[in-house]
């Protein structure tokens, strides 16, 4: 890996638990500007919160094939070979977005109420979202054998090899990525995919900081309104997400 890109990693995981960047715990977003201006339908595409457009993601994960604002769509992202996953830092708040503001990519869509009800309503976005976590569980060197609802995951050919590339070392910007990923499937509606990842992971995680398990293991078995990032008791929550 290029010495800049280590250098990149090193900065963000000394700074951060949200994955490719620093965040905030606002919650606005284009999404809520729009519901501002409009309670009517969308452009055409599926209505799915009465008298409320579509939200983004919904739309860049639905029949809409919506375009992200580098004019990329859900296709196009998951056809990236691995050096483009790698070195492209600005899709992952794309495909899977958290209700925390991003402070890096202050343009990343986030997580409402109306888009996790979206998601736990209509199957196809789950499983679009699964398509998302099926091309980043390859790219961290693991088989993706089942779907959604019965999932195994598997150590690839060479999986020690293409593993140390990506996420299998002591610091790596792609752990904090991991956060991220599995935090948006259980927030989305794929709490046993995130589960799956987070053991399979674990089984596999030698030479990986106790730091980074820390993290992985509160995005996976925390209340989801307490984000990774906040100590535990903290009151910075995520009310809508409260049981």
């Amino acid at each position: 890996m290029a010495t800049d890109s280590k250098d990149f990693e090193k900065k963000m995981t000394a700074t951060t638990t949200d994955p490719d960047e620093a965040t905030t715990s606002s919650t606005s977003s284009a999404d809520e500007e729009a519901s501002k201006k409009s309670d009517d339908s969308d452009d055409g595409g599926h209505i799915l919160a009465k008298s409320r457009p579509t939200p983004f993601i919904a739309r860049f994960y639905g029949e809409e094939h919506a375009a992200d604002t580098e004019g990329r769509t859900l296709d196009d992202i998951c056809a990236f070979d691995d050096d483009q996953l790698e070195y492209h830092h600005d899709f992952i708040q794309v495909l899977f977005p958290l209700p925390e503001r991003s402070g890096v990519n202050r343009d990343a869509p986030l997580i409402d109420k109306n888009t996790r009800d979206a998601f736990l309503e209509h199957e196809h976005l789950r499983k679009n979202l699964f398509k998302s976590f099926s091309r980043m569980a390859r790219f961290y060197a693991f088989d993706v054998d089942g779907d959604e609802a019965e999932l195994t995951l598997s150590a690839a050919t060479n999986f020690k090899q293409h593993a140390r590339n990506t996420w299998l070392t002591s610091v790596d910007h792609n752990h904090l990525r991991i956060t991220r990923i599995i935090r948006c499937l259980r927030i989305l509606g794929l709490d046993q995919v995130a589960q799956t990842f987070y053991q399979a992971l674990v089984d596999n995680a030698r030479g990986v900081s106790p730091r980074s398990l820390m993290y992985w293991k509160r995005a996976a078995k925390r209340p989801l309104e307490l984000p990774p990032d906040q100590p535990d008791g903290s009151r910075a929550v995520v009310e809508w997400l409260k049981s």
